[in-house]
């Protein structure tokens, strides 16, 4: 049988951390960094009051010269220390990515709470009454902890910093009542009313504390979902997306994306591709592909097309779907296709690529847009007689020794604009009516 005490150790040093866990560390780092500058910069001015101004300070607390210099400044000091300890600790918990224990951050706030109740109490002997520290400035210093309890992110980690800080004013005006009062005629200075009131409010202050606190995680959490939804529609649509489309997908927040649609297909070949690839190892063919692509993906997806599905020598882009450019998406395909062909011969007078030869064909028309699949994979697909004919289209390239040719429904659209001209009619099986098939923008 184990021993218990090894399964807890065991557990505590493979236990890791999740996004939003890793986050709120980060947001701790930051506060313990703060709170390090912050003792740091108090213990500098501290050292310069007490070297220079001790007479001063003798004379406000009586002259009697018990102001506890050096107990004060090294409890400031230590508190810095002990706040830069704790930041370079918990960036040893980030860099693993293992959580930190939840009783080791709520021992923290109670540490760092309990350096302002000392200080307080080590003032208690300096003044003609140990009350006079608990109606100072001082106590102030317990709201810097509870204000920067926000950044962790915990609504009772705040509500505890608040609480201890309330129950340790309270504790400390109980013990120092009895033993000097403030020589006044008015008793509520000597009432334990006050610090009770004080009490109240450091509790109410965490609380306040941890709410914002709340807020600011449900805002974290919802930027991390927003971050992986983002993420999933990229995996969904391909890594070449273009930012744009996927950004106006999650405007819609329509999970299906299942629709007909008005889109123009591209279908686009790199000619002669199996003899070229015969005579090469794999690496050098995927290396050619890659690079090739890299530059032809950029120009569709700045003409606001998508690569759908990539054919091994090709791909298959569609403009217009899942997003509309607003009756431009033939127009569109066509300025693509336009350019692709013109990189490609820049690629090949440049040298940067073996001699190489591309074909376009375009065809547009009503189609069934949505995804296709299951949970665990789903692909966004283009189903209709436009892809069948784009890709008809496309392959007579090869019979007429063209580049780029594209349908009567497509030329109706660009004609005025780009010039072309009237190749064949085509018979398509599934069609009754011949196909008008046109040459466009020669290179």
């Amino acid at each position: 049988m184990a021993n218990p005490i090894q399964q807890w150790t065991k557990k505590f040093k493979n236990q890791t951390m999740d996004p939003l866990s890793y986050e709120i560390l980060k947001s701790e780092i930051v506060r313990t960094k703060i709170l390090f500058f912050f003792f740091a910069f108090a213990s500098t001015l501290m050292a310069v009051a007490f070297t220079f101004f001790r007479d001063f300070i003798d004379a406000e607390t009586g002259g009697q010269g018990r102001f506890p210099y050096i107990a004060i400044l090294g409890v400031n000091v230590f508190t810095a220390i002990y706040e830069l300890v704790v930041n370079r600790v918990f960036n040893h918990y980030l860099k693993k990515r293992k959580t930190v224990f939840t009783i080791a951050r709520f021992g923290n706030a109670f540490a760092e709470i309990s350096s302002v109740t000392l200080l307080l109490w080590l003032n208690g002997g300096a003044f003609e009454s140990p009350l006079i520290p608990l109606y100072s400035p001082a106590v102030l210093t317990y709201f810097i902890f509870i204000i920067l309890s926000v950044l962790r992110l915990e609504f009772w980690l705040s509500a505890f910093t608040g609480f201890v800080a309330g129950a340790q004013i309270v504790l400390l005006a109980v013990y120092f009542m009895p033993l000097n009062q403030i020589k006044m005629p008015i008793y509520f200075f000597n009432s334990i009313t006050p610090f009770f009131s004080k009490g109240i409010l450091f509790t109410l202050a965490g609380v306040a504390a941890g709410l914002v606190g709340i807020q600011l995680r449900r805002s974290l959490i919802s930027a991390m979902e927003a971050v992986q939804e983002k993420n999933q529609v990229v995996g969904m649509f391909g890594q070449y997306v273009s930012p744009d489309v996927v950004d106006r997908l999650l405007e819609q927040k329509n999970e299906s994306f299942s629709e007909f649609k008005h889109v123009c297909v591209m279908f686009l070949d790199i000619r002669n591709f199996t003899r070229f690839s015969e005579k090469r190892s794999p690496e050098e063919v995927i290396d050619y592909l890659n690079y090739i692509f890299s530059h032809l993906i950029d120009i569709v997806n700045i003409n606001n097309g998508m690569i759908n599905k990539f054919l091994g020598d090709g791909f298959m882009a569609v403009f217009g779907a899942p997003i509309s450019d607003a009756g431009n998406d033939v127009k569109n395909a066509v300025n693509a296709s336009l350019a692709l062909l013109k990189q490609i011969e820049q690629l090949n007078l440049e040298g940067k690529i073996p001699e190489t030869q591309i074909g376009i064909g375009l065809h547009c028309g009503e189609a069934m847009t949505g995804n296709v699949g299951s949970e665990v994979r789903k692909e966004y697909t283009i189903i209709g007689d436009v892809v069948n004919l784009a890709s008809r289209v496309e392959q007579l390239n090869k019979e007429f020794g063209t580049k780029f040719l594209v349908t009567e429904a497509v030329y109706s659209n660009v004609k005025d604009s780009i010039p072309g001209r009237h190749l064949s009619f085509i018979q398509v099986k599934g069609r009754e009516e011949p196909v008008d098939v046109y040459e466009l923008g020669k290179v």
